[in-house]
This record gives C-alpha cells, sequence and structure tokens, in this order.
C-alpha cells in the first residue's frame, strides 16, 4: 500500500435518510486515522441530504469524498458506482441509516494486521429509539452473522457456506473484504434484496475469512425496510435473490452435505416464509413462487423436511410445511 493509498474504504450511499445521515457519518469519523476514506454517494436524493453531505465534506477534508448520481438509480447502482471508485485495500459497505459502533475499525485493523484475511464477518446490534426489555431477550444488542468459530483465520469454503447460512444475516454491511474480492460482486440493479445475489461471489473470492465475535454496526429497525413494505414487487425479487444464491452457490457445495443442507433450508425456509406472509392471489406472484420452488427442489422438498427431522427441528420443519401448505392453497 502506497502512502497515499488509504487501507480502507468506508462506502456510504444515501437517499431520503436527511434525520440519519449526519449521525452515521459522524459514528465513521469518530474512529477514523489517517489511512481511512469515507466516500458517499448522494443518489439524487430530494430532501436535505446533498447539503448535510457537502457540509460533512467541507468540514473534514481530504477523509471524505463525495459523488453523486444525476438521478435516483436506486441501491445497487448507488454502491456498483461506490464500489469503482473506492481505493482502500479493504471495502466496508455501510447504509446510511446505521451507525458504525465504537471501536470498529480499531478491531478490523486489528484482525486484517495479524490475519490479512480476503473477508471479515462482523456482527451487529439493533438500534431502536426505545429499547425494551423483550427486546435485550431477543438478543438485539448482539446479533451474530456466522454459526462458526471466531477470531480464527479460516480457509474452509464448506464451513463459510454453512456459517452464514445458519445465522441467516446476508446483509451486504456485515462483511469487509478485500477490494478485488468485492469486484467480483455485482449488485443487480433495479432489484430489491439486491445483498443475497452477492453472496455467491464473496464465497468464491473470499477464501481465506475471519468471524468477529462482536458488535460492529448498529443497525436501525425502520418500520419502511424492505421486509416491513413487502410488495408484489418485492417478492418477485426476492424469488430472484434465492434462484441467484442457490445457483451460484450450490455448484461450489456439492461434495459437502452440511454445506448443501444450509443452502436448500435457507432458500426453502425463505420460500414457505414469502408463502406465509402472501397478501390476496396475484397469479403471476404465486406462479412465480411455485416455479422458483421447482427450479430450487426439482425433486420436491421432502428430502430437506426430513434432513430437519434427523437433526431434531421438528418446530422448523412444522413451520416450512405450514407455509408451503399455504402456497398449495391458494388457487
Amino acid at each position: 500500500m502506497s502512502p497515499s493509498q488509504p487501507w480502507l474504504s468506508v462506502l456510504v450511499p444515501f437517499y431520503r435518510v436527511e434525520p440519519y445521515l449526519r449521525a452515521c457519518v459522524e459514528s465513521v469519523l469518530e474512529q477514523v486515522d489517517g489511512g481511512v476514506e469515507i466516500v458517499l454517494l448522494d443518489d439524487a436524493s430530494p430532501d436535505n441530504c446533498g447539503e448535510i453531505a457537502r457540509d460533512l465534506r467541507k468540514a473534514h477534508g481530504d477523509t471524505i469524498r463525495l459523488l453523486g448520481h444525476d438521478r435516483n438509480r436506486g441501491l445497487s447502482a448507488a454502491r456498483n458506482t461506490l464500489l469503482s471508485d473506492a481505493r482502500g485495500d479493504y471495502v466496508w459497505f455501510l447504509d446510511s441509516d446505521d451507525l458504525m459502533l465504537p471501536g470498529a475499525i480499531a478491531r478490523l485493523r486489528a484482525v486484517v494486521d495479524a490475519q490479512a484475511p480476503d473477508l471479515v464477518l462482523g456482527d451487529f446490534r439493533v438500534v431502536r429509539e426505545k429499547l425494551a426489555l423483550k427486546h435485550k431477550l431477543r438478543g438485539e444488542l448482539h446479533r451474530r452473522t456466522f454459526a462458526g468459530p471466531s477470531g480464527r483465520l479460516l480457509e474452509d469454503r464448506q464451513a463459510l457456506v454453512t456459517g452464514l447460512l445458519a445465522a441467516r444475516q446476508l446483509h451486504t454491511w456485515s462483511k469487509i473484504a478485500r477490494r478485488e474480492v468485492w469486484a467480483q460482486a455485482h449488485f443487480p440493479e433495479g432489484r430489491a434484496f439486491e445483498d443475497i445475489p452477492v453472496i455467491p461471489a464473496l464465497v468464491a473470492h473470499g477464501r481465506r475469512f475471519v468471524h468477529i465475535d462482536r458488535p460492529l454496526v448498529g443497525y436501525r429497525q425502520r418500520d419502511d425496510s424492505i421486509m416491513a413494505t413487502l410488495s408484489i414487487a418485492k417478492q418477485h425479487d426476492l424469488m430472484a435473490a434465492l434462484r441467484d444464491l442457490h445457483d451460484g452457490i450450490a455448484p461450489m457445495v456439492a461434495a459437502d452435505s452440511d454445506a448443501r443442507f444450509a443452502l436448500d433450508y435457507y432458500c426453502l425456509r425463505s420460500l414457505a416464509g414469502a408463502a406465509r406472509k402472501m397478501v390476496g392471489q396475484d397469479p403471476a406472484l404465486l406462479e412465480d413462487v411455485r416455479a422458483t420452488l421447482r427450479h430450487l427442489f426439482p425433486e420436491g422438498p421432502w428430502q430437506v423436511l426430513a434432513n430437519c427431522r434427523d437433526r431434531g427441528w421438528r418446530v422448523r420443519s412444522w413451520r416450512v410445511k405450514r407455509g408451503l401448505r399455504r402456497l398449495e392453497s391458494l388457487a
């Protein structure tokens, strides 16, 4: 790394997040060193986000760079643009309504210096205006993103797949990777659930990985999130994302029964969940869900359910079957 080249690029696209943007960027600024750049991208936000970003850029000089789209192109396009402009050895995407928790960059730097991984998996906590006891009991103060060993440099792709899918936390902002690894992962533009389709590329190219068993990001729970506003169009996008995930990872785990089961169960659980949440009986969506089920499980999902029962997952198996029955019951 040359003296002028940052070791880390923190990439923050923003659109209609005026109440949160300043806090997000300042949570990074509070802990940056001379080798960290923050790159913001204004995706033609119609509120005062652009002015906030310009004020931050003016106040903090070369630490912040500001990019922009001349029209709103969506989160995937914003991330692709940011990635093409990033200069750091490592890249960390951060959503503009979230927070980087204190000490996160120092923990990442310690791992990078000691182990030089291709991929780092970080945990998170949920940020709410009012954190009640029930939220603490749900584990919202620390959500793990990897079901496997922590703090060790691993090179087992099957363990990476199994741990990622078992934790079911496939969001982009909990995956820090070398820039050349992220360069292999193109976000699908114009689609929701854009985090899911890039996972196969991270698995394929992030051969040496480490899990940090500490929350690095504060994920802000909002009522207008993708899952909270699951329109028909977004459900179509979820089907496409599941097909991309399955088709991308299946060839890499064909010889490993645990990793293949983790992939199949994640996809089947997601399909069953989508079926339970379906409102109305949109014919095109029903056909898309059923076609996705056939595509992923041409011989039927029953072996996956049998494997669930073999693992003692009787409640989980029942929940999946309930979703599949709803799919069958819809005209």
